[in-house]
């Protein structure tokens, strides 16, 4: 786990959060947050439906949003990095239409809902990118709906990968062929809606391939320009 800044000017992951402003405004966001909360893997974060009074923002760890549906079924919605806020809708409404959990432990940020959202509303800047973030959400949104309706599972699974890279790599999180890969087989599977024996055999072929593998936690990419094509 990082170690967590002394201030938010200081944090390294608004710089790659939905905000990024100056000294002044950090120092005004930092006089909002109501202190951090450390959560270990497979933990419920959020459950769909509840009354939040709190906005997070993760500072370490991966998570996930999901639905869950009757008998079980879970389809994960997208993957949340550091710098990513958990909850940024709640600036309009009270209750999320998902869960979050905890992919790997996690430390969050927490702010008062009602006073951050009074901290956008009075600065259109931060409004603009708060707008910015939730429009680029929107369209990887649409992207995995056309990955759901139109590609094939080789062309989903090698794209869901990508997307994560590109993102890790945006955040400093990422550099190189190597790095830590928390998603799992089964995570996969159910963010792109297939079974977790096809997912298995889809990560086989990209490895037979010689374009990525994924083990225990750890991704190699093999071949960069290969991945880019699907």
């Amino acid at each position: 786990m990082s170690a967590l800044p002394v201030s938010c000017a200081q944090c390294p992951r608004l710089k790659t959060a939905f905000y990024r402003g100056d000294h002044q405004t950090l120092a005004e966001m930092e006089a909002l947050r109501t202190g951090h909360r450390h959560y270990p893997a497979k933990r419920t974060i959020y459950r769909e439906g509840e009354i939040a009074p709190e906005m997070l923002i993760i500072f370490d760890g991966w998570a996930f949003r999901y639905k869950l549906l009757p008998g079980g079924r879970r389809q994960i919605l997208s993957v949340l990095l550091p710098g990513d806020p958990i909850s940024l809708p709640l600036l309009t409404i009270d209750r999320l239409p998902f869960s979050v959990q905890s992919l790997t432990s996690v430390t969050v940020c927490t702010f008062g809902r009602g006073c951050f959202a009074d901290f956008v509303a009075g600065h259109p800047l931060v409004a603009r990118q708060a707008g910015a973030w939730c429009f680029a959400s929107q369209a990887a949104a649409d992207e995995r709906l056309t990955d759901l309706g139109r590609r094939s599972a080789y062309e989903r699974v090698g794209r869901l990968i990508l997307e994560l890279i590109m993102r890790m790599e945006a955040k400093g999180l990422a550099t190189g062929s190597q790095m830590l890969f928390p998603l799992g087989q089964t995570h996969i599977a159910d963010a792109l809606g297939l079974t977790a024996i096809h997912t298995g055999r889809v990560l086989r072929r990209f490895r037979s391939d010689r374009i990525l593998s994924l083990h225990r936690g750890r991704l190699e990419i093999l071949n960069r320009a290969a991945l880019c094509k699907l």
